[in-house]
């Protein structure tokens, strides 16, 4: 049992997060992403154009952050003594509006987010920046060309959402998993990856079925994750209970005959480096009815044994390929490749088996058995991919 296992998963801790805040309507946000930042770990400083501090008071910054906002440069330089640790301090630009950025394309620092910004990017201090405006000017071919122009030098770009004719900020997760990706990258840099997961269900009328209780958070803290950790490209085959994040790529899948389906077309379509399946997958088919069942009859029902998606996984898939292995004990494990993990998880107490609950992993493959005991599945998944990837 690990010491920390009761604590929360809080890997921001000891990372500074400089938030560069410009005057958009939408900076009425921004305290929300600090205290979320804040809960995180995080040490937020928030550095308040003076078009913004117009708009809203530093004090709600203060408050937010629990540190003094920089709403003035003085004599203790903060644009430069902010970024004294380039490789634990990240600079945050949101919202960024079509002026803000115009002028980091430019090379104009004439207000406090752009000053920021001039000496942390020439610091090697990573830049995200999530544009807020109206979508016209979004689109607008110079907006374009400027973006371009920053992400090929390594501005990292959060995109908007698009609702009402504006590109909003996008929302919270996709900004701190930005974060996370700027201080964690190198683990699964440049790596594809495949997550399988969720519930299915086989249908036995048109309105009933055989299904079992999974919840999908296992594939969501996966994919989340994995992109964190600095992953290029991760598709979701399945279902989940929370939304996912607009840099997963989503393919909904629900039936068993789904599942199988969706995951044979991708694995022909693209080449993953690594697959994740925590998939509660029916081990059975049935034969539907083509009409619904009476009520008050006894019905009986046949249950064929499946051939195992693993199978079909292991034909098709030449790189790693993480299985969860879900019962009251591991049984056998052994693996036939040096590229695949066993993942077993011991059924638990009535309702601590699934949902966002402790974790209590034991890893097969690699270089031996490991055990993972964490506070809930966002730790225990991080932890899972470090030991994948030999970390």
């Amino acid at each position: 049992m690990c010491d920390k296992c009761s604590e929360p998963f809080r890997k921001l801790e000891g990372k500074k997060i400089v938030i560069g805040v410009t005057a958009s309507i939408s900076l009425y946000r921004v305290p929300d992403l600090v205290r979320d930042i804040v809960k995180q770990g995080g040490s937020v400083v928030c550095a308040m154009s003076d078009a913004a501090q117009k708009l809203i008071s530093p004090e709600i910054f203060r408050w937010a952050s629990a540190n003094d906002p920089v709403t003035i440069i003085t004599g203790k330089v903060e644009h430069i003594s902010l970024f004294s640790d380039p490789r634990n301090t990240v600079l945050v630009i949101v919202p960024a509006t079509y002026n803000t950025l115009g002028k980091l394309a430019s090379g104009i620092s004439d207000e406090i987010p752009s000053l920021m910004f001039a000496y942390a990017f020439g610091h090697g201090v990573p830049v995200i920046v999530a544009p807020a405006m109206h979508e016209d000017m979004l689109r607008n071919p110079i907006m374009v060309d400027n973006i371009r122009r920053l992400s090929s030098l390594g501005v990292r770009f959060i995109s908007p959402r698009i609702e009402d004719e504006k590109a909003k900020i996008s929302e919270n997760v996709s900004i701190i998993d930005e974060i996370y990706r700027s201080f964690n990258h190198s683990s699964m840099e440049g790596k594809k990856a495949l997550v399988i997961s969720g519930r299915s269900e086989e249908h036995i009328d048109p309105v009933r079925v055989i299904s079992n209780r999974s919840t999908g958070t296992t594939g969501y803290w996966l994919a989340r994750n994995l992109y964190r950790l600095g992953a290029s490209h991760v598709t979701y085959i399945g279902n989940t209970n929370q939304p996912l994040p607009p840099y997963v790529n989503h393919i909904p899948a629900v039936s068993t005959d789904d599942f199988y389906r969706e995951t044979k077309a991708e694995l022909r379509s693209d080449a993953y480096d690594i697959v994740f399946v925590p998939a509660a997958l029916s081990d059975f088919s049935v034969t539907s009815k083509d009409r619904k069942i009476e009520s008050g009859k006894e019905v009986s029902i046949q249950l064929k044994p499946r051939k195992k998606l693993l199978d079909t996984i292991r034909a098709a898939h030449k790189g790693t390929l993480v299985s969860f292995k879900l019962g009251h004990d591991a049984g056998n494990t052994a693996t036939t490749s040096t590229q695949e993990y066993i993942v077993f998880n011991a059924i638990r107490s009535e309702g601590r088996t699934f949902g966002d609950n402790s974790a209590e992993y034991r890893v097969f493959g690699g270089e031996g058995t490991q055990d993972i005991v964490a506070h809930g599945k966002e730790e225990a998944t991080w932890r899972l991919i470090l030991h994948v990837a030999g970390e």
